[in-house]
């Protein structure tokens, strides 16, 4: 086990020294002068070549990325070239909580979809259920983020009664077909327990339509100025449009996972010896099947981080996607380069705590066996 994770450790820094070197090449070879950026287009030849000896972009590019990366490993990242000038460490320090918590709320919210609908429309697998979540899997999936986030506006900002009544909908039907389904005779185990089920879904579907607040339509509102509860309030459409696509995509991969495994013959000899439905789901489809859904959550969870450029965008949030775009409109090196390497960084953590999270459930792994 420690051996493993020695190894996992040392793949991480040398992958982080490529994209280092990577991204400084890119951004070498990104046409534009940071000097036009700060003295304007109206600006001298004379104007230019002092602006860029005094902010050393004149210098080869080797010699700028070993003094950039000696600066790096003593904390410093260095200032920005446009007024206002500040350090880009606390430029990036004011929008990195941003993102991170708008990626680990969309992937948690995700897997929380996901799990149960691709574990019960395995259990019911080419039925009346899992049509309809394989329909709309496919549904979200074709649908682009920044036309779901525009739909979510429309709809949940300046159409709340037709949300309210739609979760109603949804809660009558469920509780009907639990009722109907009881009162039919299907499950001839306490279907008194079925019914006091449905009438359980009815009332949650009720009183989530009493107690939902209104959203805002964009903006972001910090933990620290303006309390816990308008923070989630301001995340909670930016995180719905994110974490509904990849819900889609996870409920796919593991409805197709965990209905191989339910043929497995160690799933048929549990159901031949009379397990229930939740201890077969639970305890002998779900962990096998969760090594494919926690690879893709760890790489969903990657490009998270660097791909809501779109949705901070309309949700105008101050995150790094934001920031990445501002500093390549404005000739900012040195805050491209320190905010790409950052999310390269946390991607490759990421992906190595996947690693881990294999050692720790795969006891093959750890003797480096498949």
């Amino acid at each position: 086990m420690i051996g493993g994770v020695a190894r996992i450790v040392l793949r991480v820094v040398p992958v982080l020294v490529l994209v280092s070197i990577g991204t400084a090449v890119l951004i070498d070879l990104v046409p534009g002068d940071p000097a036009v950026a700060v003295v304007g287009p109206e600006g001298t030849p004379e104007q230019y070549a002092q602006v860029r000896a005094a902010l050393g972009v004149d210098r080869p590019a080797v010699t700028r990325y070993l003094d950039w990366l000696g600066g790096l490993l003593h904390g410093d990242f260095g200032r920005t070239f446009v007024p206002p000038v500040q350090d880009v460490a606390d430029l990036i320090a004011a929008r990195l909580p941003v993102t991170v918590e708008i990626a680990v709320l969309a992937t948690v919210l995700s897997l929380v979809i996901s799990v149960p609908v691709a574990s019960w429309s395995a259990h019911r697998f080419g039925r009346g259920f899992d049509r309809v979540t394989t329909a709309a899997s496919f549904g979200l999936i074709s649908v682009p983020s920044f036309l779901l986030a525009l739909l979510l506006i429309f709809f949940v900002v300046f159409r709340p009664g037709v949300v309210k009544g739609l979760i109603v909908g949804v809660a009558a039907i469920a509780a009907f077909s639990i009722a109907y389904a009881a009162v039919a005779g299907r499950h001839r185990n306490a279907p008194w327990r079925r019914v006091a089920l449905a009438g359980a879904v009815l009332a949650g579907g009720i009183v989530l339509v009493l107690v939902l607040p209104s959203f805002p339509r964009q903006g972001f509102a910090r933990i620290g100025t303006a309390g816990i509860g308008d923070n989630l309030r301001s995340v909670f459409l930016p995180v719905l449009t994110l974490a509904l696509v990849e819900s889609a995509q996870l409920t796919r991969l593991l409805r197709n996972d965990m209905a191989t495994t339910l043929q497995e013959d160690f799933v048929l000899a549990a159901r031949a010896k009379g397990m229930p439905v939740r201890h077969i789901l639970v305890k002998e489809a779900l962990r096998p099947s969760s090594f494919s859904l926690i690879t893709v959550a760890g790489i969903s969870f990657g490009r998270l981080l660097g791909g809501t450029v779109i949705v901070e965008t309309i949700f105008r949030l101050p995150g790094m996607g934001t920031l990445i775009v501002d500093a390549v409109a404005k000739k900012e090196y040195l805050v491209l380069q320190a905010a790409v390497l950052l999310i390269a960084t946390l991607y490759v953590v990421v992906n190595a705590l996947v690693d881990l999270a294999y050692l720790a459930l795969d006891p093959r792994t750890r003797h480096g066996r498949t």
